[in-house]
């Protein structure tokens, strides 16, 4: 019977029949990764993650499926219906502590495994540049997508409004990233947010048809998120790259992502992930697949991301720690 990790048994069973040999069908093995939506960088990290191992493993495939985000990728991975989730250092620690949102949990997960550093995510929380709204503080009673339920944005989104006291006054959406773009250059949204690497897919959408304008974030709401968990940080992010924000800095919340696996993934399956995606030889055509993955590949550089994991007790995957030793890092 196919488990979790689903070897091909279409083609095995065609093995038994003369069809295609035995060695053939059992090498390679069917995975899948989860991001995100379209319009979210996420969704199109994990397609990097498909795209690089398919193009050079021949024992292992991913599929690419798109989700509403990282709290459903963290639930999903915890109960074994996937074998690898983007997610954050933040719901790693909070699943495993049953924290909101996953205070509903019938126990801790303990159960998920780190592989590498991923892109880091800057909150973005974004109106048109010719808006009245100029603060987080003008969004009382306005309409704003909250982010497709199940995501990290729709938590982010939630804190911060709740920490301004304007939560219960908002007209509240739940749009997918790139339809919430849409909506706001139609004049059917007044903002939308997303926690991104920089350029956000959805907000660059946005901006290419109007010109933007990303509000900071107020220091009280930056100190809410960073006493919940150590995994976010305060950051004057360049927001440069989109249409009406050129030579801008923004003051907001950020965090790390991480590639995860759960503990019943075969080490052989990860390790061939992690070989991959982290070759330096394959740098150049991960970018070209999405640029913002250079913030992990640089990251990967060095052992420093293994204290991260560490700090949120995350444990390192067997398979991970194997890659990861031949390159001379310190797992232990």
């Amino acid at each position: 019977m196919c488990n979790t990790v689903r070897w091909t048994c279409k083609i095995a069973a065609l093995a038994v029949l003369g069809v295609f040999s035995w060695t053939a069908a059992a090498a390679v093995t069917q995975v899948t990764v989860v991001g995100a939506g379209k319009g979210a960088g996420a969704f199109r990290q994990a397609g990097a993650v498909a795209e690089v191992v398919n193009k050079n493993s021949k024992t292992v495939n991913i599929t690419n499926q798109e989700t509403g985000g990282f709290v459903a990728n963290t639930r999903m991975l915890a109960a074994g219906r996937v074998e690898l989730a983007l997610t954050n250092g933040v719901f790693v620690d909070f699943i495993q502590r049953k924290q909101k949102p996953f205070d509903t949990e019938k126990k801790p997960a303990t159960n998920l495994r780190g592989i590498g550093p991923m892109s880091g995510s800057w909150l973005q929380i974004v109106v048109l540049a010719d808006s009245p709204v100029k603060s987080m503080a003008d969004l009382k009673g306005k309409r704003v997508s909250m982010g497709p339920k199940g995501s990290s944005t729709d938590f982010m989104m939630e804190t911060v409004f709740r920490k301004l006291g304007i939560l219960d006054s908002l007209r509240k959406d739940y749009l997918k990233w790139g339809d919430a773009a849409n909506y706001m250059v139609d004049g059917k949204l007044d903002a939308f947010g997303i926690p991104n690497p920089i350029p956000a897919p959805s907000v660059l959408q946005a901006a290419q048809s109007r010109p933007i304008t990303v509000l900071d974030v107020p220091g009280p709401v930056i100190k809410e998120f960073i006493d919940l968990s150590k995994g976010y940080f305060e950051d004057m992010a360049d927001m440069s790259v989109y249409e009406g924000m050129k030579g801008k800095k923004v003051k907001t919340i950020a965090y790390k992502v991480f590639l995860v696996a759960h503990d019943k993934v075969p080490a052989e399956v990860v390790y061939e992930v992690a070989k991959h995606f982290y070759d330096p030889k394959n740098r150049d055509f991960i970018l070209s697949v999405y640029r913002p993955l250079k913030d992990g590949l640089d990251t990967a550089q060095n052992d420093g991301f293994l204290k991260q994991m560490k700090a949120f007790n995350l444990k390192v995957h067997p398979g991970a720690a194997r890659y990861w030793k031949e390159r001379g890092y310190n797992v232990d």
